[in-house]
């Protein structure tokens, strides 16, 4: 029997990216790992919140500024919540943000992201072709590309999916949420 089959595949980050900046202890720049947690502190009127990185090496911490000087009125009452909570979620988008990184002047490094890919099947219909349209899910911008997505998942070498699939799916574009292409069926 042939086939058309739609799925999505969900692309679920475990880990968040360490950042690299240099750390006073060590002397050098190190990797810095997200520790999920915050801080906040209460500054007369004004709240300062930050997220709570650790050096690699010696396990300093490093403070990355979130809000600074802020109006309690200008923070989202559920948003505040969650950073008191120290949720996890919440400390994972915000580890991949890449506008926080650069106003703290910090480097991502986003091949030390670990993830899971979760397939879920929307339709099969019977044709003349075998074929998978698959559709990423990828809320968070992890900096992957698709050939290392599908190498991972399928199991199979860079250099066979550029061989066979270079001329029909952009390999080397990054995914991104929403990102729609066919695997023939000769992947």
């Amino acid at each position: 029997m042939s086939y058309y089959q739609k799925v999505e595949w969900t692309v679920t980050p475990k880990t968040a990216p360490k950042v690299i900046r240099n750390c006073p202890k060590c002397g050098e720049k190190t990797h810095y790992i997200n520790s999920t947690k915050f801080r906040v502190n209460a500054n007369g009127k004004n709240i300062d919140v930050w997220l709570i990185y650790n050096c690699n090496k010696c396990k300093s911490k490093w403070n990355m500024t979130i809000h600074e000087r802020t109006n309690p009125k200008d923070i989202d009452p559920d948003q505040y919540d969650r950073y008191i909570r120290n949720d996890k979620e919440l400390a994972h988008q915000i580890g991949f943000d890449p506008v926080f990184h650069k106003r703290n002047h910090s480097e991502l490094v986003y091949d030390s992201v670990e993830f899971d890919v979760s397939v879920n099947e929307i339709d099969a219909n019977e044709i003349t072709l075998n074929s998978q349209e698959i559709t990423i899910r990828c809320p968070l911008n992890i900096n992957l590309r698709l050939d290392k997505l599908l190498a991972d998942h399928l199991n199979i070498s860079r250099s066979k999916l550029s061989k066979t699939l270079s001329e029909v799916i952009p390999l080397k574009k990054k995914i991104c949420d929403g990102m729609t292409f066919v695997l023939p069926s000769n992947y």
